[in-house]
């Protein structure tokens, strides 16, 4: 392993914690929101960074569409703001209910919004297509299946998925949890969908069967999960501590994760490099790691490179396989060469 402190790139200063940090599928922009309000859009290349529409009492997520001509960023204000991809106002959604999760449809430009008690589907330009008020409790993820016709909201109790395109539009179907979820995605390739539970239990269900599978064992809540793109790997950050399961073949059931323990304190920023060869890890102790990706079940893994920081990492993103994208406490966005 390689510990090092190089130099940024560049910086752009957000000025308070950096609470959002999402990278355009091109990977050549960026946009960064801070629990202070600040929104900015940022050139990967160069740093050069324009600032948007402030959300006041904090921005709390962000993403993109599928081609990277749009994005949206959502806040505690209630309000979702929909941009081009030169950071031109193009759809504005006003609520009243903190709009924690974003997602736009993989293949449509149609934008998934949990705020509160609700899941709205709206359009390229904000317009509501659907809305869904009755979700049992407030949404704390969205997530697409990837053919674009459901979109499922988690909360506690389980998860709601809706059809919201095609013949079965405005039908849903529920698929039970007796605890609080807070974190939702799916495989890349369909067959899984995983949740991250306050119960400190990864909850699976084999899509659209409904058939469970529970990864237990964990000391804390799940709030952080990611897929490889090839649907192979579930990466899964609890506290200091990476485990990473092979749902190869049949799935997890049975199999050991392989497994890491590298922070000194909580995990806040989880991502696969784009060549799905490395997992990034960034913590509340300032540490950046990357990680190969594991090659068997049950592994010991050993990281490849670290970056020490005085200030924690509260974001991280991936712009090639040698740099990387780290928001801070402080509220700095830096691109290091990794």
């Amino acid at each position: 392993m390689t510990d090092s402190s190089p130099a940024p790139q560049w910086r752009v200063d957000l000025k308070d914690y950096v609470s959002v940090l999402e990278v355009s599928p091109p990977r050549r922009q960026a946009v960064a929101g801070s629990l202070g309000g600040d929104v900015v859009l940022i050139d990967t290349a160069d740093g050069s960074a324009a600032a948007l529409e402030r959300h006041e009492m904090g921005v709390l997520s962000a993403a993109w569409s599928s081609d990277g001509s749009r994005f949206a960023v959502g806040g505690q204000d209630g309000h979702v703001r929909i941009y081009d991809h030169t950071g031109t106002p193009a759809g504005f959604v006003a609520g009243s209910e903190w709009a924690t999760a974003l997602a736009w449809s993989p293949d449509s430009p149609l934008l998934a919004i949990g705020a509160g008690r609700r899941l709205l589907i709206v359009d390229e330009d904000g317009a509501v297509l659907h809305d869904f008020d009755d979700q049992p409790s407030t949404v704390t993820a969205v997530a697409w299946s990837p053919d674009g016709t459901r979109v499922g909201a988690a909360a506690y109790g389980g998860v709601d998925w809706h059809d919201v395109v095609g013949p079965r539009s405005g039908r849903s179907r529920r698929f039970d949890w007796k605890g609080s979820l807070l974190a939702l995605v799916l495989s890349p390739d369909g067959k899984w969908a995983c949740a991250g539970a306050q119960d400190s239990t990864v909850h699976l269900w084999k899509l659209w069967s409904g058939r469970e599978l529970s990864m237990d064992g964990y000391p804390s809540k799940i709030e952080r999960l990611a897929f490889r793109d090839d649907s192979r790997w579930l990466a899964v950050a609890c506290l200091g501590e990476l485990t990473v399961w092979d749902f190869g073949g049949s799935g997890p059931a049975g199999t050991a994760p392989a497994s890491s323990s590298g922070h000194d304190k909580h995990i806040e920023g989880l991502a696969w490099s784009p060549s799905g060869a490395y997992i990034a890890t960034g913590g509340g102790d300032g540490r950046t790691i990357v990680w190969p990706a594991p090659t068997r079940a049950g592994q010991n893994l050993s990281p490849a490179t670290a970056v020490e920081s005085d200030v924690s990492t509260s974001r991280l993103q991936w712009v090639s396989d040698d740099d990387l994208l780290i928001g801070r406490a402080d509220g700095g966005v830096v691109k290091l060469a990794i």
